[in-house]
């Protein structure tokens, strides 16, 4: 168990919430039937000089509602929480003003209030995203031995411009484009077994989604999509399975759901891609090829999944 998922546990004390009402999914299933989820951006943590004011605003509403998305829902309504030092950057937040707000826009989310203060420390911004109520609410915790294992867009785009710097890859790690209107589209469908999206990686997310479900699988590496990022960038592998920030849906659904899939995520227009099969086995697995050294952690120099 990683120190992330100890803090987490020590959090949550010895007994927390059953599933799908608490945590252990992408977010929480709260009474009135809303999905609940939040997440945290720190100046120097999550973004640097490659990230502009508006770029943070953007990506702050984008990774919030791509976790709504992954539980079948569309997003509804958000506060946020924002820290800023002083002097006040009056340009800073202007232009964060103008990347929330058209994110916002996009994702067909208000902001409903939230807090401000000072901070002798860098800049932390923090968002709560609500879904609209009702509908069905999909976890990581149903996925089958014999389920296929799918991923949409493309992975390592974002790992591709961190490191390498390419264009596609800067442009998605600083305006990510989650699929939020196909994840409720897969809830409502009745299709999927399991769905969670990819925001630490596949290696790590696939993990945590077969440990919820208690299976395995075997993943074929010459199928992981590769997109325009990636070109031109030798050793791709790690890059789409250990960096993260992909903001892509993993989804398990059994065979007989394939031509189904596919033809929902066409009316779309977002790619999916059959990547694997979950197994009775609980070994997650890279056909032929060990798993990558993870490219980062919150609590180890070295990731533990």
């Amino acid at each position: 168990m990683s120190t992330e998922s100890r803090i987490i546990a020590r959090l949550l004390g010895e007994s927390p919430p059953a599933p799908p009402a608490g945590p252990g999914d992408d977010a929480a299933l709260v009474p009135g039937d809303v999905a609940v989820s939040v997440d945290t951006m720190i100046e120097g943590v999550h973004f640097d000089e490659r990230l502009s004011a508006a770029d943070v605003g953007w990506k702050l509403v984008a990774v919030n509602s791509s976790d709504i998305g992954a539980c079948g829902r569309l997003p509804d309504w958000s506060l946020l929480a924002l820290s800023l030092p002083r002097p006040l950057d009056d340009d800073w937040l202007d232009g964060f003003a103008a990347g929330l707000h058209a994110a916002l826009t996009h994702f067909g989310v208000r902001l409903i209030g939230g807090d401000t203060t000072t901070s002798p420390g860098p800049i932390s911004a923090t968002l709560t995203i609500a879904s609209k109520p009702g509908g069905p609410f999909i976890t990581r915790s149903g996925g089958q031995a014999g389920d296929h294992v799918w991923v949409t867009g493309t992975l390592g785009d974002s790992a591709a411009g961190f490191l390498h710097g390419t264009p596609a890859g800067l442009a998605w790690l600083r305006r990510p484009q989650p699929p939020v209107a196909l994840g409720a589209a897969l809830g409502a469908s009745g299709l999927v077994t399991a769905m969670m999206d990819l925001s630490d990686g596949l290696m790590c997310d696939l993990k945590r989604l077969c440990e919820a479900s208690d299976v395995g699988a075997l993943i074929q590496p010459e199928q992981l999509p590769v997109g325009p990022a990636l070109a031109g960038v030798s050793e791709v592998l790690p890059l789409q399975v250990a960096f993260g920030e992909d903001y892509q849906l993993l989804l398990c659904a059994p065979p007989s759901s394939d031509s189904a899939l596919n033809r929902l995520a066409q009316s779309h227009r977002i790619s999916l891609t059959n990547i694997g099969t979950l197994t009775a086995e609980r070994d997650v697995m890279l056909r032929s090829k060990p798993w990558p050294k993870a490219y980062f952690s919150h609590f180890e120099s070295s990731q533990v999944c």
